[in-house]
């Protein structure tokens, strides 16, 4: 594969250390932010530090304190030192705003209710609203309509071990209609029901009626009355919800649900007739023995030495512009720009781009570099490399995700300790062969442990943890009247809930495309299924009670 001389800068800089130079130029982007990243954990000086520092667009924690353990500058040191100051040193923090800058709910757990009556009293809103403390030392909360901002500053940002011992309760109806009200209750719903252990106060939530919320509240609030019996709350929230929702996807899991509480037929076929690609239509088709036909896998290409390939972050960044201002009578130029076949992903994209809703791109790009997997984990591959990158390898995310199948950083490191391929920088990754090959060996460490393509999409997203916690606390995809998708719907990590969703129809379409056809139907049986899902619930199993 040949290299722009821009990649191969990288590259070199990444190896033997990034200097100024290759990034002064550089347009404020993610990407540069990458590259500042990498520059500012080098051994570099004081002075240096801050010239970078002061490029990064959208300074976050990370860079954050990463400048301040390389600058001189009193004003930055002092902040990030006291925002690391634990909550046992609070008590001899001797400057008011350095206190302030130390204080957080999740740590003012830790102290004793004389101690946060004295920074309360001590602080007395100079640095801005810390009522919230003072309520920690109430013996309830949510039991009356008095102090609901600052109990619900501590709901939301206690976590979720304090949020069951301090507000799993019952509420009176008056305090759930002031709970209504407040511009945060999204956030709370939210936080209550996707946590099964907050029981009681999804009980509660349950009861609720009417209201105008934003279009995600009201659809939690449905699964959550659908959790407890309730159907005809639900399918009202669920019609105000499909009337709010922007995104055709949405839309069609309002359908879904409306069909699965009433079966009403016509539900199902309206949602077969959706012009997208997700699980919900996938589904309602597949019951009505209709196909799924509004997509390409393949293009014509010509071979092309200088056609843009998508490696280059910046060049990427650049093009991508241009795509997403461009009209259908401009979509041929374009085309043209990027043709040959390591650039099919990229036509796919601007054709998807262009004529989408009507057509989605499915394209096989870089079928080269999987040649030793079967063809099931190369249908994953596919359905993962789609969701992760629309087939783009030159990606950086903002958490700094590497390339097609987007590596983090630390796994890259893990990785290239046992794999045979070894980078020389970060940048390597945006190298199709290299991406495709960590990530087939990435896949192989969750495949042992989850067996079905959507729990192993979770991992893949959420990490390997994250996912057993999922599968072995709550009582989360076991057989019920509405598993397993309630449990997907109900899953906290937002990100990782429509991951999985969107990967899940990915596959299905590749399993038909590879000539292993697969049905939907089958995958949402086996996710309910412990012994066939998942290793750690097959394990449990096996114990005896």
């Amino acid at each position: 594969m040949m290299r722009s001389a821009l990649v191969s800068l990288l590259l070199f800089s990444s190896a033997f250390g990034i200097s100024l130079d290759d990034i002064n130029d550089k347009p404020s982007s993610r990407q540069k932010n990458f590259l500042l990243w990498q520059y500012l954990r080098q051994d570099i000086t004081p002075s240096q530090a801050s010239d970078a520092f002061y490029q990064v667009d959208n300074v976050n924690e990370r860079f954050f304190f990463d400048y301040a353990d390389k600058t001189d500058e009193a004003e930055i040191k002092y902040t990030a030192k006291c925002m690391r100051e634990p909550a046992t040193n609070f008590p001899i923090i001797e400057q008011d705003d350095c206190l302030m800058l130390a204080l957080s709910p999740a740590k003012a757990i830790a102290l004793k209710n004389e101690e946060r009556e004295a920074i309360a009293v001590r602080l007395n809103n100079k640095f801005g609203n810390i009522q919230w403390l003072r309520a920690m030392n109430q013996e309830t909360f949510y039991t009356s309509a008095e102090n609901l901002n600052n109990e619900t500053t501590l709901f939301r940002l206690a976590g979720a071990n304090y949020r069951y011992e301090h507000f799993n309760h019952t509420l009176t109806p008056e305090v759930l209609s002031a709970l209504s009200d407040l511009h945060s209750f999204g956030s709370i719903v939210h936080l209550a029901v996707s946590d099964p252990k907050m029981d009681q106060l999804q009980q509660s939530l349950s009861d609720i009626t009417g209201g105008r919320f934003d279009p995600q509240t009201h659809f939690f609030l449905a699964m959550n009355s659908i959790k407890y019996g309730k159907l005809g709350i639900a399918l009202d929230h669920l019609k105000e919800a499909r009337s709010r929702y922007y995104y055709t996807m949405d839309k069609d899991k309002t359908l879904f649900w409306m069909y699965q509480i009433t079966k009403d037929q016509n539900y199902l076929t309206e949602l077969s007739q959706s012009l997208d690609i997700n699980m919900y239509v996938l589904y309602s088709r597949e019951l009505l023995n209709l196909p799924t036909e509004n997509y390409f896998t393949t293009l014509p290409t010509r071979e092309h030495p200088d056609s843009i390939k998508g490696i280059n972050p910046f060049e990427w960044r650049s093009f991508s512009q241009e795509i997403m201002a461009s009209k259908p009578e401009t979509v041929s130029d374009l085309i043209d720009r990027c043709d040959g076949n390591e650039s099919i992903g990229i036509q796919g994209f601007i054709l998807e781009h262009t004529y989408g809703p009507y057509i989605h791109n499915f394209t096989m790009a870089y079928d080269q570099y999987m040649t030793s997997i079967s063809t099931d984990k190369k249908a994953l591959m596919y359905a993962l490399m789609r969701q992760e990158t629309q087939f783009i390898p030159g990606l950086i995310s903002r958490s700094f995700a590497l390339g097609l199948m987007q590596i983090m950083p630390f796994n890259v490191d893990s990785i290239s300790k046992v794999h045979p391929l070894k980078p020389t920088a970060y940048f390597d990754m945006l190298k199709p062969e290299l991406s495709i090959a960590y990530a087939i060996s990435h896949l192989k460490h969750l495949e042992e442990k989850y067996y079905n393509p959507i729990l192993i999409a979770y991992g893949y997203n959420a990490g390997f943890g994250s996912t057993k916690r999922l599968l072995t606390e709550g009582g989360r995809f076991l057989p019920g009247e509405y598993e397993p998708f309630l449990s997907m719907e109900l899953m906290g990590n937002d990100e990782n809930r429509e991951y999985g969703k969107k990967v899940l129809a990915n596959y299905v379409i590749y399993k038909k495309e590879l000539g292993e056809e697969v049905k939907i139907t089958s995958l949402f049986d086996n996710l309910i299924q412990p012994s066939q899902s998942d290793y750690f619930r097959a394990e449990a199993l096996k114990l005896p009670r």
